[in-house]
């Protein structure tokens, strides 16, 4: 069963996303994506048959998202909780993310991430860095910028 495995960056666009396209270009947490970059987010993941993320970035995530006005922040947190219903869930313990020498340089929500990768059949994220040493342990990882400029570069 394929599986795929979503950094903390492309599930805030997703949940923003999902909440109102038009709002993409103004929430703090995704300006820097595109109407564009979120539906080819969705036509990428859409062939997984599990959806999977980490508590600790389900925790970065709902915090992050509620960087905006109360009625939407209220309104998101609806939309993040109905979306990762359909997700599987990955809980790793404080030992398991410090014995790792990563999580010094990376953090606990990266470590946890890289920790998970190796378990799914594929990890996307914006992140240079984690993508740099998901790649390194040799597990299948899709730096989602590359994809963002192919299709730039397509279109224009």
């Amino acid at each position: 069963m394929r599986s795929v495995l979503i950094d903390s960056n492309l599930l805030i666009l997703l949940i923003v996303g999902l909440y109102d396209k038009e709002l993409i270009a103004s929430h703090k947490r995704t300006r820097d994506f595109t109407p564009g970059d979120f539906d080819l987010l969705v036509e990428h993941i859409d062939g997984y048959e599990k959806l999977w993320i980490t508590s600790h970035c389900l925790a970065e995530v709902s915090n992050l998202i509620r960087q905006t006005n109360t009625r939407q922040a209220e309104e998101l947190m609806v939309c993040l909780s109905q979306f990762v219903a359909a997700f599987k869930e990955s809980h790793m313990s404080k030992g398991l993310i410090f014995n790792d020498d990563i999580s010094t340089r990376l953090g606990v929500t990266d470590t946890g991430l890289i920790i998970k990768s190796k378990n799914v059949t594929c990890t996307y994220t914006t992140d240079l860095n984690l993508y740099l040493e998901i790649s390194k342990r040799g597990y299948d990882v899709v730096n989602f910028n590359h994809l963002r400029d192919k299709a730039w570069k397509t279109r224009s």
